[in-house]
């Protein structure tokens, strides 16, 4: 099959990711950067013709997918929403794309009832792992262990509107005492690929922390990155989790005193604790990449 992928592609995160799995399903591939040049995407179809468009959320794709499929009427179309918000409202800007493509798909589960007011053929895909990029390190040196060895590391925004749920658990880890490393917070940068790798392997504890928990069955990318590079995980509690992850694979709390306790616990029981952490690696590169997620796309799609 030939699918036309209209995805962010210069960050090296989730476009790259479906272009990587679509192809080791041994579909052809044609990738439109949606950010930089998603006026591009009908001219690329002309010369593609795609069997598939597979697109992001990107508002600017609507008028460029109601041309494709106007002059490709055999070619399906879909759109993955891989964010999360509280409400469907606050993704107003997206109605018009969702209302156009063939499909729709979700990471919140709580939400498809809403969605598919606005397009019937929406269904709930949740994250994967980029297994081509995050899994252990290849190698980790004297120089590596002095800047990411702690007892709980967490990658991510802290406050904001988005993130300010977060404040209270961050600060019950400080005040408690624990080596405490974090990264994309106060000026220090965010950190991806074999780095990300290596800041997971030489943290005890990787904290989760996803927004939203009201949104079942819903985490962030974080997780699959944090048990694809072979850390042990604890996530904030949330309705429905086992849908998403085995109980076996990582740990979940609900308030910060109840994270307070399980880092202590876990930094006390350091066998169970990797025991925990090669499930989890093992469970999440046999069941949730992202070419698991995009069979799971074209099953839906049949």
């Amino acid at each position: 099959m030939k699918i036309l992928l209209l995805f962010p592609m210069a960050d090296g995160q989730t476009g790259p990711a479906i272009k990587h799995a679509f192809e080791k399903l041994r579909h052809i591939v044609n990738a439109i950067d949606a950010k930089l040049v998603p006026q591009n995407s009908y001219s690329a179809s002309l010369q593609f013709k795609p069997d598939l468009v597979f697109c992001s959320r990107t508002p600017i794709l609507t008028d460029e997918v109601i041309s494709i499929k106007r002059r490709f009427k055999d070619a399906v179309t879909c759109m993955w929403n891989v964010d999360s918000r509280a409400t469907v409202e606050e993704r107003t800007e997206l109605f018009p794309l969702t209302k156009t493509v063939d499909y729709h798909f979700v990471v919140e589960y709580n939400m498809l009832d809403e969605w598919r007011k606005l397009n019937a053929k929406t269904y709930w895909l949740p994250q994967g792992l980029q297994d081509e990029v995050y899994d252990r390190p290849r190698e980790i040196n004297e120089e590596d262990k002095k800047k990411y060895a702690c007892d709980v590391c967490f990658c991510g925004q802290v406050g904001g509107q988005c993130h300010r749920d977060r404040v209270p658990f961050i600060k019950a880890i400080a005040q408690a005492g624990f080596k405490l490393n974090l990264w994309g917070n106060g000026g220090r940068p965010q950190i991806y690929d074999e780095e990300h790798n290596k800041q997971v392997a030489l943290a005890k504890i990787n904290l989760c922390c996803s927004a939203y928990p009201e949104n079942e069955r819903y985490t962030s990318v974080r997780n699959y990155k944090i048990l694809g590079a072979g850390g042990f995980a604890l996530e904030l509690c949330r309705k429905d989790m086992h849908w998403i992850f085995p109980p076996d694979i990582l740990d979940c709390f609900a308030t910060p005193e109840e994270l307070v306790g399980k880092i202590k616990y876990w930094l006390s029981h350091e066998k169970e604790r990797k025991e925990v952490a090669e499930n989890g690696y093992k469970w999440v590169h046999g069941n949730a990449t992202y070419t698991h997620r995009m069979r799971m796309a074209l099953e839906y799609m049949k």
